[in-house]
C-alpha cells in the first residue's frame, strides 16, 4: 500500500488477495490444502475491514509509528496464543485491544459511596 491509501482501496486489495486464495483453492487437488486455503480466505475476510481501516489510518498519518515496550514473557505468550486462536496477527490483536481500551470510558472499580457502605457493613457485622 502507498501513502494516501483509503480504506476502500485497502479493502479492495485485501479482497483481491482473498479472491486469489479462493481461486487457488479451486485448483488444489489435495483436500487438506484446499480446506486450509478456504479457511485462510474466510479468516482474512473476517478481519478485512479492521485491517483496511488500520492500513488507511497508517497511510493517513503518513508515517509509521512503532511502540516498543517491555511486558512479561507470560503476557507475550498469552497474546500470541490468543492471536493464533483468532487466526489473526499478534499486532492486529494488540492494535484492537489498545484501541478498545482507549475508547472505553474508564470508571473506578468502586465509588466512594460503595466503599463507605462496605465499611459500615463490616463495622456492623464485627460489632
Amino acid at each position: 500500500m502507498t501513502d494516501g491509501t483509503t480504506k476502500e482501496q485497502a479493502l479492495a486489495a485485501i479482497r483481491a488477495e482473498i479472491a486469489a486464495k479462493r481461486a487457488a483453492a479451486e485448483t488444489e487437488d489435495d483436500d487438506a490444502k484446499r480446506e486450509r486455503l478456504l479457511r485462510h480466505a474466510q479468516l482474512r475476510e473476517e478481519i478485512a475491514d479492521e485491517e483496511a481501516e488500520a492500513i488507511a489510518a497508517d497511510a493517513a498519518d503518513n508515517q509509521q509509528a512503532a511502540l516498543s515496550l517491555r511486558v512479561p514473557a507470560s503476557l507475550v505468550a498469552e497474546l500470541k496464543a490468543r492471536a493464533e486462536a483468532e487466526h489473526i496477527p499478534t499486532s492486529a490483536l494488540v492494535r484492537r485491544l489498545l484501541t478498545q481500551a482507549m475508547r472505553e470510558p474508564t470508571a473506578p472499580v468502586l465509588t466512594v459511596e460503595q466503599v463507605e457502605q462496605i465499611a459500615r457493613r463490616v463495622y456492623r457485622e464485627s460489632a
